[in-house]
């Protein structure tokens, strides 16, 4: 994965959290950075509240489809797009009662890629920072 393709992924999943969240009576927005060492993983957790309860978490990566008025619904099928291009990240969807989460998990051992050099993917997870630096 490239340094676009995961710039793009984020900015997608935190507009959608951040707007969902806007529409609900109770606006939460829960972000998190965890470090699976025992699988050579980092995993960001995005959650907010929601108002839709019917949503179909799997319809919603589908091309045109969106709750959003003006909007074009392509946000979610470029994430899913990008996904299944890419072997080091895999994205999870799945919803509560009150709360849509989506798990995005990126391969520690494969690093993303700009332009001919590689970038190496840093967490720092007890100020949950991230940043990107050339190798």
């Amino acid at each position: 994965m490239n340094i676009y393709e995961f710039a793009r992924i984020l900015g997608i999943l935190l507009d959608n959290a951040i707007q969902s969240a806007e529409h609900s009576e109770e606006k939460i927005i829960n972000i998190s950075f965890r470090k699976d060492n025992r699988n050579n993983r980092n995993i960001i957790f995005i959650e907010n509240s929601y108002t839709n309860k019917n949503v179909d978490i799997d319809k919603i990566f589908e091309k045109g489809v969106t709750e959003k008025e003006n909007h074009t619904g392509l946000g979610l099928w470029e994430v899913r797009k990008i996904i299944n291009k890419n072997n080091n990240v895999k994205l999870y969807t799945n919803k509560t009662d009150t709360l849509f989460r989506q798990q995005l998990e990126i391969n520690s051992k494969k690093i993303l890629k700009k332009e001919g050099k590689w970038i190496k993917l840093t967490f720092f997870w007890d100020y949950s920072i991230i940043t990107l630096s050339y190798m």
